[in-house]
């Protein structure tokens, strides 16, 4: 059905994770749901990533960049850049319904404070947006065949200082996706450590005088919180509400000078607005903290690769069974399109949950070191 090369995104790799049958449905069989003339999730997150490759393109081709922008021009490419992607978006006279017209113009709102949000977290930090819409491909060889991940990158920051370069990747998100160790661990959240991963090597390539270093892998969920302001409250206030509400989920260096180099004005006492990280008095890390050591980088990097062709061996190996996975109340099936063709239900003899255990984070970054020392050795 495969062949003897895998190719795909990430996504394809975390669903074979999360329910081996609902990939071969996917992957195998090619199974598509009937389209229809309406904005899905799917139209929305195109376009405002498209949105904002195009509004990086037209401020790079500017007089400006992140840092000195002023507001009335950020909001005039804003604008420029969201209806000309829409403009441009295929299909769109067949959603020019009432309906669709007035979510173009919520979609229109949620991007200005989308471009706002972005521009205030870069300027907090010292890291420089540099390159947009990477591609990437990795390619892995196991026994049974050649694994090709190939993909796009959202957006990768860069700083240098000291003969080191601090890199720092981010990717948009339209839908909810919080940060998870586990995930990664199980297979079903891959996506960052693997772009990560692909990033450092580039640069270490093009960059052999420097030490290439981890910054952040970081997701922005484009979103509008809903935020009241409060009568006395000051715009200045409420704007600060608004950026921690639309705060980065990630995972960050524990290194103090890569954490401030993230958030310049991060103090100890107090959690950030714009990255994971809070500060006790004492200046260490509070619990609600996600970082992580240059040397934990290095071994989720490693483990990842482990996992992606432990990943490729299953798909080579005709893996179809119906085991989706749940973990906390959370499963495989519940935005699952193929529901319907599957059947599955535990009320039915041999259907049943593959469950999904969770780990604190020493324990799990022990286990991830362990495999992937074994790994290296093979």
């Amino acid at each position: 059905v495969y062949g003897r090369k895998i190719e795909g995104g990430i996504t394809r790799f975390e669903q074979f994770c999360r329910c081996a049958y609902a990939h071969f449905l996917n992957y195998g069989l090619k199974l598509k749901e009937r389209e229809e003339g309406e904005f899905s999730s799917l139209d929305i997150g195109n376009i405002y990533h498209a949105a904002l490759e195009r509004y990086s393109s037209k401020l790079e081709a500017g007089q400006d960049d992140w840092f000195t922008i002023n507001d009335n021009d950020r909001k005039k490419l804003t604008v420029q850049a969201i209806e000309e992607t829409i403009e441009g978006y295929p299909g769109m006279g067949e959603y020019m319904t009432a309906q669709n017209l007035h979510q173009i113009e919520q979609m229109k709102k949620v991007f200005d404070q989308t471009v706002w949000a972005l521009t205030v977290q870069i300027r907090k930090g010292r890291f420089i947006p540099k390159d947009f819409e990477v591609g990437f491909s990795q390619n892995l060889r196991s026994d049974a065949g050649e694994v090709s991940l190939k993909g796009r990158i959202d957006r990768v920051d860069l700083f240098k200082d000291d003969g080191k370069l601090y890199v720092k990747i981010l990717d948009y998100k339209s839908g909810n996706t919080a940060f998870d160790l586990v995930k990664i661990y199980y297979g079903t959240q891959l996506q960052l450590a693997v772009y990560m991963d692909c990033v450092l090597r580039q640069k270490e390539k093009e960059n052999p005088l420097l030490e290439v270093m981890p910054g952040g892998m970081l997701y922005y969920h484009i979103d509008d919180p809903i935020l009241d302001q409060e009568e006395d409250e000051t715009d200045e206030a409420w704007g600060r509400r608004m950026l921690k509400a639309l705060r980065m989920d990630g995972l960050v260096n524990a290194d103090r000078k890569v954490v401030e180099l993230l958030d310049r004005v991060l103090a100890d006492g107090t959690t950030s607005d714009v990255i994971p990280v809070g500060k006790k008095k004492d200046g260490s890390y509070t619990g609600y903290s996600k970082v992580a050591s240059s040397e934990q980088f290095n071994v989720i990097r490693t483990y990842t690769r482990k996992k992606v062709r432990e990943i490729g061996e299953g798909i080579f190996s005709g893996n179809v069974k119906i085991s989706p996975f749940q973990r906390d109340g959370a499963t495989a099936c519940a935005y699952c399109e193929y529901q319907g063709i599957c059947g599955f239900d535990q009320k039915i003899q041999g259907y049943e949950y593959r469950k999904l255990k969770g780990m604190d984070t020493e324990l799990l970054m022990k286990v991830m070191q362990e495999t992937a020392q074994r790994y290296q050795k093979e």
